[in-house]
């Protein structure tokens, strides 16, 4: 009995030859100019509970509450074109935000309690060869009354067997917002330059040993004080104002003023980090210090250490624990008398003020 010639599944490559199974399927299909090669989203909650002096959402001499609520989805892609020299990493993140004292008219008329902003993140990247990378990084954030646009520069290098990594950058921040004072009025557009270079030197010590270095230096100047930041006229006058229904009744009184910074501002930053795995134990430890000094007059410290623990193939634990310490700026204070903040500069700041802060973290994955 004669059967008839049976025809091999579409997907059953040929029987010898050397031509690529893919090829064979797609024929001559163009690759994608573009591919997404990572994709990932993230959904944060933050909830902050505490009073400050800067805040107007209290009594005249404060100190303010600070309750705020932040939601804030993120999304991020990792593309590479079909010239795999080139790459760019996307982000995007969404706040929203609900009121504080960072809105003088909150404590008004509650016209702004919730707060959204958007940002959108980009750093393209070209790796000539197998030593260099050069990256660009640009974007924007916009929010209600808040604009700003930034871009920089990159250049990162593998010298040395690639045992050590060079790196440095210099980016540029301008924003512009509205600017109010602390009874919600608008006062004009309000502006300021950030500029900042970076310079880092990450060296391979051994096999499970990584230590790196890193310095930057920001210089801000324009409008560097909020003006929903206010500070306490110790000798306002009390009473016997004038009725703003605008306004809480306590507040009728002209007793709190806006902050005064100075115009420019020097900050550096250096920091460095050991990292140690342990093989045998599948562990990774992780410390690192930070010295921040500027001409604030503020200095601060901070140290981190990271432990790392493999369970398993797929899930690690990751616990941290942060300790930060600073002093205030020169001017800091929670009250001043109204010649004294004429002729003077002053805040009630609470990030601007001697503090000690702690911060415990977990994290599976």
């Amino acid at each position: 009995m004669l059967l008839p010639p049976t025809t091999p599944p579409a997907d059953t490559p040929p029987p010898g030859g050397d031509q690529d199974f893919a090829e064979i399927l797609h024929g001559d299909a163009p690759t994608p100019r573009v591919r997404v090669e990572q994709a990932r989203a993230r959904l944060t909650f933050y909830d902050q509970y505490g009073r400050g002096y800067q805040s107007k959402a209290g009594p005249p001499a404060g100190p303010g509450s600070e309750r705020l609520w932040v939601i804030q989805p993120a999304a991020s892609l990792s593309l590479r074109q079909r010239d795999e020299r080139f790459s760019h990493d996307v982000t995007m993140l969404f706040d929203i935000v609900s009121a504080a004292s960072p809105d003088a008219l909150d404590v008004v008329s509650s016209a702004s309690r919730y707060n959204e902003a958007g940002t959108l993140d980009v750093t393209s990247s070209v790796e000539p060869n197998a030593r260099d990378e050069w990256g660009l990084r640009y974007g924007v954030h916009l929010e209600e009354h808040w604009r700003t646009g930034f871009g920089g520069l990159s250049y990162s290098a593998d010298v040395n067997d690639k045992n050590t990594n060079i790196a440095t950058s210099f980016q540029v921040v301008y924003d512009s917002y509205d600017d109010r004072n602390p009874r919600g009025q608008y006062q004009g557009q309000a502006y300021r330059l950030s500029l900042n270079p970076n310079v880092s030197i990450t060296h391979i010590l051994s096999r499970t040993t990584l230590a790196s270095l890193s310095y930057g230096l920001t210089h801000q100047q324009g409008t560097l004080e909020n003006g929903w930041n206010s500070i306490y006229i110790s000798d306002a006058q009390t009473t016997a104002c004038a009725d703003d229904p605008a306004q809480k009744r306590e507040y009728d009184c002209d007793n709190r003023g806006r902050e005064k910074l100075p115009h420019r501002r020097l900050r550096h930053a250096i920091s460095g980090q050991l990292n140690q795995h342990i093989p045998r134990t599948r562990s990774t430890f992780k410390i690192d210090y930070r010295h921040y000094r500027d001409d604030f007059g503020l200095r601060a410290h901070t140290v981190r250490a990271q432990a790392y623990q493999w369970l398993g193939r797929r899930l690690y634990l990751r616990f941290d624990y942060r300790l930060h310490h600073q002093t205030g700026v020169d001017f800091s204070a929670r009250s001043i008398t109204q010649d004294a903040l004429e002729q003077s500069f002053a805040t009630a700041d609470s990030d601007l003020q001697q503090f000690f802060a702690h911060q415990v973290g977990a994290k599976a994955v």
